[in-house]
């Protein structure tokens, strides 16, 4: 049987990631909110945010700078970490220790180097997010019409960032035309690229001890996309057909096929184990839809946290900012019950800024 791998280990092992571009967007929100915040009950406000833009601009090129010298060495980590994991597994299964401690660097930095690739992509947009934010605001809280006499600019203002706190700043759109947000998709990216490492990592030792056979996890709350694949045995390099029987299993094909079907798609928690005949046993029962949903339902928990924590760093005044504070608190709450009632592990990571 596969090692027991631990299904939200990418999660843990992206947290550094997550953690640093989260509280690049919680800083980039309250700068901004900071900056308007300044003079808005004065003839001229709008006038004077278009032109201090250029200063908002500078702050944001500095929380860039942080993220250029800081994200690579955090996502380099991760991925090193998941390769490892995914040696400590295999190596589990083998239950020998073969070269425990080569690693294949070059293919550890080309997944680190997609990883980087792919998080720095979204860093351009942050400076145009910055500023296409503030203009927006100051566009649509200067309009004619939009203050009256129950509506202050203060609040139009305050009605604006919400907004744009609750869809936070666009880093990237992929082909599919999702828009993704920035801390979203660098903790999205690094963790797939961890995981993608893991399964790499295990497969190497595999392939070094001449096992060509691998079998599938069983992940708890599974999703539909890859529930299929559990318990099937795989072929690492195709040198065992489609269809031949071993051990009185039958080889479901090759693991890229599996892969290009959509197992260790982002967000997949399933790795691959040692297959051996005559040991191995079958797994019986991997289903498990309410898990799925009540994983689900958990993560719309979280994301509600972290939308009334970026409220919270959008605020403009400490009224609104501990009306954000009790939101998220009372979010808090109610993911707690749902974690205690359906037993699931809470993850406190997952309600800061950062996480999907």
């Amino acid at each position: 049987m596969p090692a027991s791998p631990d299904p939200d280990l990418a999660l843990r092992l992206a947290k550094a990631t997550a953690d640093l571009y989260g509280q690049a967007v919680e800083d980039l929100l309250a700068t901004i909110a900071r900056r308007l915040a300044v003079g808005i009950d004065r003839p001229g406000w709008a006038e004077r945010k278009l032109l201090e833009l250029v200063q908002l601009r500078d702050q944001a090129l500095a929380v860039v700078d942080r993220l250029e010298v800081l994200g690579p060495a955090a996502i380099q980590e991760a991925i090193a970490g998941g390769w490892g994991a995914g040696v400590a597994d295999a190596i589990t299964d083998l239950e020998v220790d073969l070269d425990f401690g080569r690693t294949d660097t070059r293919a550890v930095e080309q997944f680190a180097r997609e990883a980087v690739t792919a998080v720095r992509s979204t860093h351009a947009q942050i400076l145009r997010s910055t500023l296409d934010v503030s203009r927006s605001v100051i566009a649509e809280t200067a309009a004619p019409g939009v203050v009256t006499g129950t509506t202050t600019r203060r609040q139009a203002t305050q009605r604006a960032l919400n907004r744009f706190a609750d869809h936070g700043l666009v880093g990237f759109v992929d082909r599919r035309g999702r828009r993704w947000e920035l801390d979203t998709y660098a903790e999205m990216a690094t963790r797939t690229a961890v995981g993608h490492a893991q399964v790499a990592g295990a497969l190497d030792r595999f392939e070094a001890s001449d096992r060509d056979l691998v079998i599938v996890s069983d992940a708890p709350q599974e999703c539909k996309a890859c529930r299929p694949w559990e318990g099937k045995v795989l072929s690492i390099s195709g040198a065992t057909p489609k269809g031949t029987r071993v051990g009185g299993f039958t080889v479901a094909g090759t693991v890229a096929e599996a892969q290009r079907a959509g197992l260790h798609h982002p967000n997949c928690r399933h790795r691959l184990g040692a297959f051996v005949p005559g040991l191995t046993q079958r797994m019986t029962d991997t289903a498990d839809p309410e898990g799925d949903r009540a994983r689900r339902e958990q993560r719309r928990l979280e994301r509600g946290v972290r939308q009334w924590r970026r409220r919270s760093a959008a605020a403009l005044d400490d009224t609104s900012r501990r009306q954000a504070d009790a939101r998220a608190r009372d979010w808090q709450r109610r993911l707690r019950e749902h974690v205690s009632a359906n037993d699931l592990k809470r993850q406190p990571h997952r309600e800061r800024l950062g996480a999907r």
